[in-house]
């Protein structure tokens, strides 16, 4: 018995080790008055004292001292890589950088969220009501730190409605989930916690107006209001969200567009515009510096094209046709788009877009004096202008013909027309209007172009970017203290017990 209590004294330095760095682990998960960690500790320097003390005789011999030294050296490197993770903690509370590795950017907020965050200009104030038993509670600190690290504008905090009745009497809530999100004198409140929601609700409070944007009917045009898969109600819809209004104009009984219009859209009208019509346009265009988006079918807007020469565009009579990047499942008249050279409208946007039956536009030569002309969206190099559609369809033969153009081919143009002075007009043309119909809306990033051609021409430039996601990634829901107990636990004591047992092993074979 004698003999074995001498064995376990001689190892008592292993356990003073253990103590030490658990407790060190204990107050750092749960505070510095946390009293278990705060015993450990003690328990492991009252280790060290008894293991000296008991072992003072066996240091003077050589080998033990020896011995002495080697674990000595050990605690030593213990204690330096503690020291160095206290500085590397510290030194990351000073310098605070985001690195996002997961597939999908989950963690990470969209192109739009971050430029609209970044534009703050004064404090945004968020309030989350949620009990501690919301799911969301979680998701939605997760995500306003996310925000946070943009913007030191963002100041966010979460109140449980069942501790703080009185909050929830001044600010009306009737809801578990509610946030709150107020800028200056404007507020506004959701219930749905997402990056889409906040980011839509942000925009809601920090514009000073509401744009409007203009769709021409009265030609056979989709209807914004039309909920079926050939109407515009997602687009209605989700120009609202980024804080637009929408509006329905029938040119023929106006005199004139209104002086409230930022943005008028000519999409896929069925039948002529009059010449009246035609007029008026050209006057919003040239005299009221307005800003204009034709989507223009095959076969539609002939009596446009005088007007868009003026632009330096010619649309063409043709309809493209791509063998190859196409939809899969689909015929060879939905061209798959992914080439987007540099512009405003486009920059950063790497997604697959999908036009049925597109047109193809070009530029007139020579170019209209002050205008500039940009494409900004082009088909494959498999791609071709089939100029014989109607008569090709019919007999189910698509094939190239001398007189057709080969691809790739500009479907998008972005143009701008230098005025008198610093002013200028804005203009878009393109060869398709159902990409962004109800059926096709939401087909890879058709509605994200399309948001980004509205926001360009309305001149709101922190819009033109990837729209914010509505997905929000599943987590496992850690405490703070959780979170540090994992990290010690998997990332320093484990290891360092593995590794001591390792030594203990060494040192007991060597006496064998």
């Amino acid at each position: 018995m004698e003999v074995e209590l001498k064995r376990i004294f001689q190892y008592l330095n292993y356990g003073a080790i253990a103590f030490l760095i658990v407790g060190f682990a204990l107050l750092q998960s749960y505070g510095k008055n946390f009293v278990p960690g705060i015993a450990l500790l003690v328990a492991g320097i009252a280790t060290f004292v008894i293991y000296f003390s008991l072992n003072i005789n066996r240091f003077r011999e050589k080998s033990t001292r020896m011995n002495f030294i080697f674990a000595s050296n050990i605690f030593v490197i213990l204690l330096l890589t503690i020291a160095i993770l206290a500085a590397v903690n510290y030194l990351g509370t000073r310098v605070h950088k985001r690195y996002d590795f997961s597939e999908g950017k989950i963690h990470s907020l969209s192109d739009q969220s971050v430029r609209i965050t970044k534009n703050l200009r004064k404090d945004l104030n968020i309030r989350g009501f949620l009990t501690r038993e919301n799911p969301s509670s979680y998701t939605f600190k997760s995500l306003m730190e996310i925000y946070s690290y943009y913007s030191d504008k963002i100041k966010f905090e979460t109140i449980d409605p069942d501790k703080n009745p009185s909050a929830v009497k001044a600010y009306n809530i009737t809801s578990d989930g509610t946030v709150i999100i107020g800028y200056g004198k404007k507020e506004t409140r959701i219930e749905q916690i997402s990056e889409e929601s906040i980011t839509n609700a942000i925009i809601q409070v920090t514009r000073d107006t509401r744009k409007v944007v203009y769709f021409i009917q009265g030609h056979g045009e989709p209807d914004p209001a039309q909920e079926g898969e050939n109407g515009f109600s997602e687009v209605k819809n989700n120009l609202e969200k980024l804080s637009y209004r929408v509006k329905k104009l029938v040119l023929l009984q106006e005199t004139t567009i209104p002086e409230d219009a930022s943005v008028l859209v000519i999409a896929g009208p069925q039948q002529p515009l009059f010449k009246k019509e035609l007029g008026m346009i050209e006057e919003f265009i040239n005299h009221q510096n307005g800003q204009v988006f034709f989507m223009l079918n095959p076969g539609e807007g002939e009596e446009l094209k005088p007007l868009l020469k003026k632009l330096g565009i010619r649309i063409e009579d043709d309809v493209i046709v791509d063998t190859v990047s196409t939809v899969m499942g689909g015929d060879y008249f939905i061209p798959v788009v992914a080439n987007y050279p540099d512009h405003a409208i486009t920059r950063h946007f790497n997604y697959a877009t999908f036009f049925p039956l597109t047109r193809s536009l070009s530029r007139v030569s020579p170019p209209p004096g002050d205008v500039s002309v940009t494409f900004v969206a082009s088909t494959s190099p498999n791609s071709w202008g089939e100029q014989q559609y109607a008569r090709e369809i019919k007999t189910d033969k698509i094939v190239k013909n001398p007189e057709d153009k080969a691809g790739p081919l500009d479907i998008i143009a972005a143009i701008e027309l230098k005025k008198d002075g610093d002013k200028t007009s804005r203009v878009a043309v393109s060869g398709d209007s159902d990409f962004v119909i109800n059926k096709y809306y939401y087909f890879s990033a058709n509605g994200n172009l399309f948001n980004n051609i509205i926001s360009w021409l309305a001149d709101e430039g922190d819009l033109v970017a990837i729209s914010a996601r509505t997905a929000t990634p599943s987590m496992l829901t850690l405490t703070r203290s959780d979170s540090q107990l994992l990290f010690y636990y998997t990332m320093i004591i484990l290891p360092l017990l593995v590794f001591m047992v390792g030594i203990g092993v060494w040192l007991y074979r060597r006496k064998l």
